[in-house]
């Protein structure tokens, strides 16, 4: 093994030296730390698990980083993005099974097809370069896989999504709304997210925490619990919302809602007129505010951000940037672009604007949040600086850093991100379909 650790290193170093992506560069860091304890170290370096508190050989990982290696090396230096972006987009038609689904290979509590074949279709009807039209036949497909899916989860006898039902109940809606596709089954599923929020019918009062959000969907929760609340899941029930209400159905209870949703974004935005207290701090007077977003004041394991004690005040989580993006994603949405709060999430993300890390989380972090949601933390990256700075540098940064990384084939892995899917190449690759249409400005 000290031969193959050795032909291993070396391999690494001197493909991400030629490559220079600054996504990979940390692994060369990572890897010398480990050379100066000797060579048979190499072969059983070990990586974060998906599971906290624990690490795995990366043997089981060799055969990827090693194509990483010599792929991200060899792009050719010419590619554009536009190139990139159609072999992506080649790419994942071709990984469409015969049920017009997407299927995960890597993880099972993806493998049944109902979480990504929405938001993998959503992202490609977005596309507007007219790429979309020419996979007609198997978008009719993929909309088939989700209306039959959508159906006999929603039905008398099954009220409820199995796994991320929020996820994908709202990606869903937002297809079935962007392709004109049966609108009673939107009417169907609108209502099932609205049902989901946590308010005064699920037994939530406003001087709580987790009022007007949502969260995973778990379908056995009791009045008054929660469960797992957050940012993320929020903001992509309020664009599908947001987007159904055109469609005259519930417009009148969504109407209503929309206030419920603003007093829970300020709760994640750690506002200075909220007065409402967390676990953990018992002042909210010198708690500093800069105007980002964490995931949750309420499940506050879900927070990437590493707690720090302030005295008087208790314990504070800093912003950190995925958290802001959907924060701000979340405001615009609901058409608060000229509040202050909407003002300040922008000025965070204008004044934090790394890419190769996530800004508010630390690179000494021994979960490494900053790395595992890497492709992710470029999607909502693209999505939020579309919306704030549409002609900024950001283009040109995550342009490179989506030509540098992708595979041979068109695909993108990231082999730090199981905790976020992101080892998982239909995951990592849909979401830099989403952050290279975005920066080719061919969203709507």
């Amino acid at each position: 093994m000290k031969g193959v650790g050795l032909f291993f290193y070396v391999t690494f170093y001197v493909s991400m030296r030629l490559c220079g992506s600054p996504f990979f560069s940390h692994w060369i860091n990572r890897i010398n730390n480990y050379k100066s304890t000797g060579n048979s170290q190499l072969s059983v370096l070990l990586i974060k698990s998906t599971t906290k508190k624990s690490t795995i050989p990366l043997k089981k990982y060799h055969l990827y980083l090693f194509f990483i290696c010599f792929s991200v090396a060899c792009q050719k230096k010419e590619m554009t993005l536009e190139d990139a972006m159609q072999k992506s987009i080649t790419w994942i038609w071709a990984q469409q099974s015969d049920d017009g689904g997407w299927h995960s290979k890597t993880h099972t509590v993806l493998s049944d097809g109902k979480v990504l074949t929405p938001y993998i279709l959503f992202q490609l009807s977005q596309v507007k370069d007219g790429s979309f039209l020419k996979y007609k036949k198997q978008s009719d497909k993929a909309v088939e896989f989700i209306i039959k899916s959508m159906k006999s989860s929603m039905n008398a006898d099954s009220t409820a999504l199995i796994e991320y039902p929020n996820y994908s109940a709202a990606y869903a809606l937002r297809v079935l709304h962007v392709l004109n596709r049966d609108t009673a089954l939107q009417h169907i599923i609108a209502n099932y997210l609205l049902d989901q929020q946590f308010d005064e019918d699920r037994g939530f009062t406003k001087d709580s925490l987790a009022y007007g959000g949502w969260g995973y969907g778990e379908s056995d929760l009791k009045m008054g619990e929660h469960g797992h609340e957050d940012m993320s899941h929020t903001r992509r029930v309020v664009q599908a919302l947001v987007e159904a209400e055109a469609n005259a159905f519930a417009q009148e209870l969504w109407h209503s809602k929309k206030e419920y949703v603003m007093l829970f974004l300020k709760g994640t935005q750690r506002s200075k007129d909220d007065e409402r207290l967390y676990e953990g701090c018992i002042s909210r007077l010198n708690l500093p505010y800069d105007g980002g977003f964490v995931s949750s004041v309420v499940t506050l394991e879900t927070n990437k951000s590493q707690p720090v004690f302030i005295e008087g005040a208790g314990y504070h989580y800093p912003s950190y940037a995925t958290a802001t993006c959907d924060g701000l994603i979340a405001m615009h949405a609901l058409n608060m672009d000229t509040t202050q709060a909407y003002r300040d999430a922008e000025k965070w993300l204008k004044e934090n604007h790394n890419y190769s890390t996530i800004d508010g989380l630390s690179t000494n972090d021994p979960e490494q949040w900053t790395y595992v949601m890497h492709y992710y933390h470029l999607s909502v990256r693209a999505e939020a600086m579309t919306m704030i700075e549409p002609d900024g540098s950001w283009r040109d940064s995550i342009s490179g850093m989506l030509i540098k990384e992708q595979l041979p084939d068109g695909d993108f892995m990231n082999p730090l991100g199981g905790v976020n899917k992101e080892d998982d190449p239909l995951v990592s690759t849909i979401f830099c379909i989403q952050a290279g249409n975005l920066v080719r400005g061919v969203r709507e």
